[in-house]
């Protein structure tokens, strides 16, 4: 007797590469933040600050940048909930919420715990408290990372898709380079923030791995997920159709 279709069934979540890109942020978060707190930051601070700052590009560059990983990153990350409850994935509403607001609270926290100051000169824009970790980059590399991990894995067009993961990677890189070039944050701030923002995504992303948080809550076979953690439906739209 037929059981109807099951759910295709992806690898051990200890050989999920999200899994292993979470330990690397982690780890690579903390030996940043021990550097800073015992030694005042990394050997290339000054350097590379100076390298970036020197470039000939326009400060209205860098601001756009910048803009682009400050309160605007809040209706983004709103949009992203009420899209996914729209479309009756509320445990992924869920996960991308907490995941959310739990790196906000992270990044005041430990600004407060460590409480570096911020570089000293001019800064070329406006900030508020202490310099570790860039909440810009941080915040941007978490809300543009699940936008890229989520759009992956749906069912948009493969060139959405691909467009969506670049914006994903490329958005977090610009927003941490500007911080740097404004005179608002030491490089090693910035690197800790790219760091930890890839620890809560990879976080997210075995969230919605492990809860299925992909599949439409209430009609779980439509949307079984693959091996990738995408609606199965979805890798039926990337196969070549037949003449």
């Amino acid at each position: 007797m037929g059981s109807g279709p099951k759910p295709a069934v992806g690898p051990p979540l200890r050989r999920d590469p999200w899994l292993w890109s979470g330990v690397a942020g982690v780890m690579g978060f903390l030996l940043i933040a021990v550097a800073v707190l015992t030694r005042g930051g990394l050997p290339f601070d000054d350097p590379f600050a100076a390298a970036i700052q020197g470039l000939a590009i326009p400060v209205g560059f860098w601001e756009a940048c910048t803009f682009a990983g400050g309160a605007i990153l809040v209706p983004i990350g709103i949009g992203m909930v009420l899209t996914a409850l729209l479309a009756r994935r509320i445990r992924l509403a869920i996960i991308l919420a907490a995941i959310l607001i739990g790196a906000v609270l992270f990044t005041e926290v430990v600004k407060e715990v460590i409480s570096r100051p911020r570089p000293p000169g001019e800064a070329l824009t406006p900030w508020l408290g202490f310099s570790f970790p860039s909440g810009h980059t941080l915040n941007s590399t978490v809300t543009y990372g699940l936008l890229a991990v989520v759009a992956w894995r749906s069912l948009l067009p493969i060139l959405a898709r691909r467009s969506l993961v670049a914006v994903g990677v490329a958005m977090p890189f610009l927003v941490g380079l500007s911080r740097i070039a404004l005179g608002v944050h030491y490089p090693s701030d910035v690197l800790a923030g790219w760091f930890g923002g890839i620890a809560f995504v990879a976080l997210g992303a075995c969230l919605i791995r492990v809860m299925g948080a992909m599949e439409r809550d209430g009609s779980p076979v439509a949307d079984a997920p693959t091996a990738e953690g995408r609606p199965a439906d979805a890798a039926e739209t990337d196969r070549p159709t037949g003449t």
